[in-house]
């Protein structure tokens, strides 16, 4: 049985040689789908806003503020002014966790997508608009 399929497989093989020779077959780009997508773009110029913003997360301030709480705590045993970068550190933390409840959601960059949707499963995926009011968003994210 082993033999019979070894043989079919051999055949199979060998007809797809004879139909399409390898050197005229174009190889296929692992990253086409993005290259269809981010052509366009690319060409746009981007507004003067966008390209001098820091790209400062409620994430990356999450963790500034435990950074400083704790970097705060453990000085203020040589100096104790150093208890009040604990302190600022406790609003930083709270005023991030605010932040990330009212602030709308962006694909990150380094996937492909851009605003409403990116590349899945070659296919191009669009979410639904992110002009929700923030109660409507905080709503649908306790709702899920």
């Amino acid at each position: 049985m082993a033999d019979r399929i070894e043989r079919e497989i051999e055949e199979i093989l060998a007809k797809l040689d004879e139909e399409a020779p390898r050197e005229t077959r174009k190889p296929i780009s692992m990253l086409a789908h993005k290259d269809r997508k981010q052509a366009p773009a690319a060409a746009a110029p981007k507004p003067v806003a966008a390209r001098t913003s820091t790209n400062i997360t409620p994430a990356h301030l999450l963790l500034a503020g435990a950074g400083l709480v704790i970097g705060g705590l453990v000085l203020s045993g040589f100096l104790d002014a150093f208890i009040w970068v604990s302190f600022a550190g406790v609003l930083v933390f709270l005023s991030a966790f605010g932040w990330s409840f009212f602030r709308s959601p962006r694909p990150a960059a380094g996937n492909g997508g851009g605003a409403g949707g990116h590349y899945w499963r070659d296919r191009w995926i669009e979410y639904e608009p992110s002009n929700a009011k923030p109660w409507d968003r905080v709503k649908r994210r306790f709702r899920r």
